[in-house]
């Protein structure tokens, strides 16, 4: 499968990133928040949770914060974003193994749970099949998996 260039390929792209995305998305720190809740309602308490899109580190200093015992595997393409998770999460990031690269290269799991938030929109149809596809292929059965997606139009070219 052939992949994007990542949309965060440099560190200058990542500047007051956390600032920016809470600004196009209202709501944001409660999606975070809501996914926590979500996910927490069916996770055992020391659950594994796969997070993909996780560079910046926002959504996984959330769900760390807010569950103390589980611990999680961040996925990204773009480093600088994973760089800044790093930065971001400070000393609960003993709990979080970052992985550069994509759903498909992923540590296999498998996991208690599994969110994706606000990444999709970055990835053709087929793409976000594939990577659905590979999500899934992680996961316990029965495990839960919490996704948002920015919507907006698009064509498959984009």
């Amino acid at each position: 499968m052939s992949q994007p260039t990542p949309a965060f390929s440099t560190s200058s792209t990542t500047n007051n990133y956390a600032e920016k995305t809470a600004r196009l998305v209202p709501g944001l720190h409660d999606l975070q928040t809501m996914a926590a809740l979500l996910v927490a309602e069916r996770a055992p308490d020391a659950a594994h949770v796969l997070v993909i899109g996780a560079g910046g580190g926002m959504e996984l200093k959330v769900l760390a914060q807010a569950h103390p015992r589980w611990h999680f595997v961040g996925v990204d393409p773009s480093q600088p974003m994973l760089d800044l998770a790093a930065e971001t999460l400070g000393p609960l990031a003993e709990r979080v193994t970052l992985h550069h690269g994509y759903t498909n290269t992923a540590p296999e799991g498998p996991f208690d749970a599994a969110t994706c938030l606000l990444t999709m929109h970055f990835l053709t149809l087929d793409e976000r099949r594939s990577t659905l596809m590979e999500i899934r292929r992680r996961l316990k059965p029965g495990a839960p998996f919490v996704m948002a997606h920015l919507s907006f139009p698009q064509s498959d070219e984009e």
